[in-house]
């Protein structure tokens, strides 16, 4: 019996091990998940046409995707892309607003984003969990068992959510590791190509150092045959590609200057990072961007812009003219088929007409760009960390003689405007009466002399204000009395015919920190739409009888605490 049960335990264990090796040696042999062969399909059904595409240059980031056009209406239906399953979730009232994500065998993710609806059972689903959680906003992972879709399956209707400027559906591939691909220049969509970019303007500034700073000019576009520049200089590239069907303004992929025989400057744009996507406003000239909305890729290379790596060329894209002879300069930009538009300019060193732009000065103080900084004043204390600034800056603190608040003078910080990678720190010594304490904030103050909310918390040992900021300027500190504004758009006691309510809720100054809406004294699913300010109740989804009289009580808070009140009747 011993020698039996002996040899049916070496059998059991050989068993085991042999298992072992054929599921180890099935794993070695598996295919990675990036090698499963995908085949993504066009994920509606109408004419393919752009409204955007990958790597548009955006406020603070790159376009992380494509925009499809769906006839200036919602509805549109989509379909998903491949096969895969519902991995993500999301709704709220800016960004994608209802979004969905897929994800594939392969690990990649597809995200279908400002969508108007989604199919009936993640509907279902959708609002159940809203109604769970009391929350408009939801942001829900998902298991494979969930939701698993078929390539071509329906999935929802193209809509207008979220931070969209008009109907269309934003889609995304993204590989495994979550990087936004560029679905075109991959080969996984296509479209015909054959229209060369478009410049709709070049302009060139001046450019000198100044205790170590590079302090530029703008020289804009002289009308002449022979274009007059300083001894240095860069040029600034407004351009944007076009295809066939439709008038967006897309992307341009290749970017290249020549001085004579010389390449200054090579930008390719391919794939950028998530990390890098603020560094978008180190390669364009900022300056244009904040004063003027305008959006100018600039040949000058910052010596912190992470973007380096897609960047080649000399002198860091400076137009060095060492003699007053006649020089060429050469622009050409390029989409991804390839197709190429150049322009080419004669231009000549001419001093005289740039003397005495810049000024030099020792009131200010340097900020090397590859080191923390600390700046500190009779009244405000500045901390800018390392790896927050693209180039050297001279940081110049001081106060304006005009005070628009009783509770701070205004200070500027910097003569100039420049981005920040990373938020600096500003603390700001002021006279807060203890009763306005909870309604106090840092305050950007424009040109008109208003005011915008930057957030804060006052410090009551330091009584300084002190809040986290992602440019400078000038700043001061500000209160928030005013509570939000609810506007009904239907009367006490009405009856609705329709099936939804709707309300505007807007705040002037520091912004909307929550809201709430019941019926009958129960919650009830509020959408917001935050580019319209306004707040939707579906009554069919309210669960409250029809042929009634209802009560509904509006709530909404700002930022600074300051809290509005509105109740309703209604029949309906």
């Amino acid at each position: 019996m011993k020698i039996k049960y002996f040899l049916k335990r070496v059998a059991m264990l050989a068993g085991v091990v042999a298992l072992s090796f054929f599921t180890l040696h099935a794993q070695e042999n598996a295919p990675a998940a990036g090698d499963v062969k995908m085949d993504f399909r066009y994920p509606l059904d109408v004419a393919m046409s752009l409204s955007g595409n990958y790597g548009e240059l955006r406020s603070n980031h790159f376009h992380g995707g494509i925009d499809f056009r769906v006839g200036g209406v919602v509805g549109a239906p989509i379909y998903a892309t491949e096969r895969g399953y519902v991995s993500r979730i999301t709704i709220g009232p800016s960004g994608y607003g209802n979004a969905l994500y897929i994800t594939h065998p392969n690990g990649y993710v597809s995200v279908y984003g400002h969508m108007h609806c989604f199919n009936d059972a993640i509907t279902k689903f959708v609002l159940e969990r809203q109604y769970a959680t009391e929350s408009f906003r939801q942001d829900i992972s998902l298991t494979p068992e969930q939701f698993p879709v078929k390539r071509g399956e329906f999935i929802g209707k193209a809509g207008n959510t979220g931070s969209s400027g008009g109907p269309h559906l934003h889609f995304e591939i993204r590989d495994e590791k979550g990087q936004c691909t560029d679905a075109f220049a991959r080969g996984y969509l296509s479209i015909p190509d054959n229209l060369p970019p478009f410049f709709r303007n070049v302009i060139f500034y001046g450019l000198e150092h100044r205790n170590g700073v590079p302090e530029s000019y703008y020289i804009g576009m002289p009308k002449a045959t022979v274009i007059p520049l300083p001894a240095h200089s860069y040029v600034c590239i407004d351009a944007f590609d076009k295809q066939q069907g439709t008038n967006a303004k897309l992307a341009v992929s290749e970017y290249k200057v020549w001085l004579d025989n010389t390449l200054l400057f090579h930008f390719t744009l391919g794939e950028v990072p998530g990390y890098m996507g603020r560094d978008i406003n180190s390669l364009i000239e900022f300056k244009q961007k904040v004063v003027r909305g305008r959006t100018y890729v600039k040949s000058y290379t910052d010596p912190g812009n992470l973007l380096q790596d897609r960047i080649n060329g000399s002198n860091r894209g400076v137009i060095s003219l060492n003699d007053t002879l006649l020089h060429k300069i050469k622009i050409e930009v390029k989409d991804i088929p390839g197709n190429r538009s150049v322009k080419n300019y004669t231009v000549k060193r001419v001093d005289s007409l740039y003397a005495g732009k810049v000024s030099d000065s020792l009131e200010v103080h340097c900020a090397p760009w590859f080191l923390p900084n600390f700046y500190m004043a009779d009244g405000l204390k500045l901390y800018v960390p390392q790896g927050a600034l693209y180039n050297n800056v001279n940081l110049c603190v001081d106060t304006l003689e005009n005070r628009i608040t009783p509770f701070a003078p205004v200070w500027r910080v910097a003569n100039d405007r420049f981005p920040l990678r990373k938020s600096a720190s500003v603390a700001m010594k002021c006279n807060i009466p203890d009763s306005l304490v909870s309604k106090a904030f840092l305050a950007h103050v424009y040109g008109s002399g208003t005011l915008g909310y930057a957030g804060g918390k006052y410090d009551t040992l330091r009584r300084e204000m002190v809040a986290n900021v992602l440019s400078l300027g000038n700043f001061t500190v500000g209160v928030d009395l005013a509570a939000p504004e609810i506007t009904p758009t239907i009367k006490n006691g009405a009856v609705v015919s329709g099936n939804t309510i709707v309300f505007r809720l807007r705040d002037r100054l520091s912004g909307i920190r929550s809201y709430r809406v019941e019926i009958d004294g129960h919650w009830v699913l509020a959408q917001q739409d935050a580019k319209t300010r306004r707040i939707i109740i579906p009554l069919q989804d309210a669960r409250i009888q029809r042929g009634k009289k209802h009560t509904l009580e509006f709530v909404a808070e700002d930022n600074c605490g300051n809290v509005s009140r509105l109740k309703r009747t209604f029949t309906w």
